[in-house]
């Protein structure tokens, strides 16, 4: 099987990203009209069938965090299918790629950070209140995913990877 132009490997991880990108565009419908209104009522109406809901300073959060990493995920999935076209087309090395890589790990950086900042919040204020110790499964303190710092540094090596490229193919177009 060729990995590049049409009925390629690079063809079928292209139609994965459309499957990927539909699967979390309904996600994040159901999300939106659904887990949050669900959220609002269940704090206005006692839910019996509930036994033991988590405090709300952890089920916001947490919910916001889910719904911005689909977002951050459709943002990611969106951009690799752009390249993946260009792959398909037989032209990888286009600007557009260098810069499309460069959005995916500013994303994936700016999720990072929020997320850390999120989580690091809502258990310091479950601390503070005194809520840490009736909940089972937390821990405090600040974690780091490694293997996220990892893609994001390749990404940055492939983002300039891809704007040398188009650069000397550009270059290449204008000699005789």
């Amino acid at each position: 099987m060729r990995t590049l132009g049409r009925k390629s490997f690079a063809s079928f991880l292209c139609a994965s990203l459309d499957v990927a990108r539909w699967v979390l565009i309904v996600l994040l419908a159901v999300m939106v009209f659904v887990g949050i209104p669900a959220y609002v009522i269940d704090a206005y109406v006692d839910l019996s069938w509930v036994t033991s809901p988590p405090p709300g300073v952890v089920l916001w959060p947490g919910m916001m965090l889910f719904i911005i990493s689909l977002l951050v995920a459709l943002v990611v999935v969106s951009r690799l299918r752009r390249i993946f076209t260009t792959l398909i087309d037989g032209d990888p090395f286009v600007p557009e790629n260098a810069t499309h890589l460069r959005v995916i790990w500013m994303t994936l950086v700016a999720y990072e950070i929020l997320r850390m900042v999120v989580t690091s919040g809502a258990i310091m204020t479950l601390h503070l209140s005194g809520a840490m110790t009736q909940m089972s499964g937390l821990r405090g303190g600040l974690s780091i995913n490694g293997g996220l710092w990892l893609a994001v540094a390749v990404l940055v090596v492939l983002a300039e990877i891809f704007r040398e490229g188009a650069r000397l193919r550009d270059e290449q177009k204008l000699t005789i």
